[in-house]
This record gives C-alpha cells, sequence and structure tokens, in this order.
C-alpha cells in the first residue's frame, strides 16, 4: 500500500488556509465599506469655532434646521432659565441646561446662586415670568447667531417688577432628543442692554 504524499497534503491545506483568510478579509472590507456609506450619507463630522468658543467635532445630522425651530430653542432655553418659583427651579433650570453648553450653563447658573435667587423664592413666596418681545436668528452659517429679547416678571406680594432681559446667542447642531427637540445647542451666550432693532 503507498504511503500517503504528506507534502502534498500539507500544500493543499494550505492552500485552503489562505483562501479562508483572504474570504474573511474580504467580507470584513465589504461589511466596512457598508456600515461606513450608510453612516456617512446620515451624519457628518463637524469642528465649530465661535467667538466664544472652540467645540470638539461631534457627529449631528445632515439635518438643517428652520429658523422656526432655532427661534423656539432659544425661547425654551430662556423660558425655562428665567421663568420659576420655587417648587419647580430645579426641574426648570436642569431641563435648561441640557439646551446649552455645559460650561456656559455651569456660569449662569453660578450666577444665579450667587443672586440667591431660590431663596428669595422661598423667603418672599415669589415667582418670575417671562414674556418674550422678539428673536432674531441668522441661520445662514453654523454657528448661528441672533439675539433675544425679553421681559422679566417678578411677582410677590401681590406686586410686580419689570425687568428688560436680553442676550446675544450662538448655537450649533446637535443630536435630537425628547430633551432636546430641535437638534440644537447654545454654545455662545452673553447678556446686553435691551435694545431690539427696529422693525424694517
Amino acid at each position: 500500500m503507498q504511503a500517503p504524499d504528506f507534502n502534498k497534503t500539507l500544500r493543499a491545506t494550505q492552500r485552503m488556509a489562505q483562501m479562508a483568510m483572504l474570504l474573511l478579509v474580504a467580507s470584513n472590507l465589504l461589511w466596512a465599506l457598508i456600515y461606513f456609506s450608510h453612516r456617512s450619507k446620515g451624519e457628518e463630522r463637524v469642528y465649530v469655532v465661535s467667538d466664544y468658543t472652540t467645540t470638539a467635532a461631534s457627529l449631528v445630522t445632515n439635518y438643517k434646521p428652520t429658523v422656526y425651530e432655532g427661534k423656539n430653542h432659544v425661547k425654551n432655553f430662556f423660558t425655562l432659565m428665567h421663568s420659576h418659583d420655587a417648587s419647580n427651579y430645579a426641574e426648570r433650570i436642569n431641563s435648561a441646561l441640557r439646551l446649552i453648553d455645559k460650561q456656559i450653563g455651569a456660569r449662569l447658573y453660578n450666577k444665579m446662586k450667587q443672586g440667591g435667587i431660590l431663596e428669595h423664592y422661598t423667603r418672599f413666596n415669589s415667582r418670575t415670568e417671562v414674556e418674550i418681545d422678539s428673536v432674531r436668528l441668522d441661520m445662514s452659517v453654523e454657528p448661528y447667531r441672533g439675539a433675544i429679547y425679553t421681559r422679566q416678571k417678578y411677582l410677590y406680594d401681590n406686586q410686580v417688577e419689570t425687568i428688560p432681559i436680553a442676550a446675544d446667542v450662538e448655537m450649533i447642531r446637535t443630536h435630537r432628543s425628547e430633551d432636546n427637540p430641535f437638534g440644537l445647542q447654545i454654545v455662545g451666550f452673553d447678556y446686553k442692554a435691551y435694545n431690539p432693532p427696529l422693525e424694517k
């Protein structure tokens, strides 16, 4: 009986292993190509440098928000940040901070904390309300820039004190969520004198 040709068997085994490896590499490349192709259709990496901050790159959808959505994002933030009482102060502030850059939000919150707003609410059984006069936005270039003009009412002991408040804002796109339905994030926020532009 003839002995088996071990060299021939070994070479055949090597060829099978090489073919299996090539198929594995090809399939991995195919799946990677499909994955990145689908992701690139729905997402893009952006780098945003504004006058206020440099925002790290993040993945955002290609969807371009409308002026309506931009204005409502600013209105939502300003109302949550400046209209509350002792019972809902923490909840509304936390909701507002989800709509703004963390560092800028922390700066605003610390100023409010130093002003003793919550203590005033508790001590005088008071509250604040906000009336939005106007929001002006330029949504043609990101970061989106604009301004908001409001009147904050401080209500206490059957009295009402009205204070005009205005601010410049900058925004960029981010992921939409239940907490951030318009998919925008405020990355610049500075209070300024209340001096709204005249209507054309």
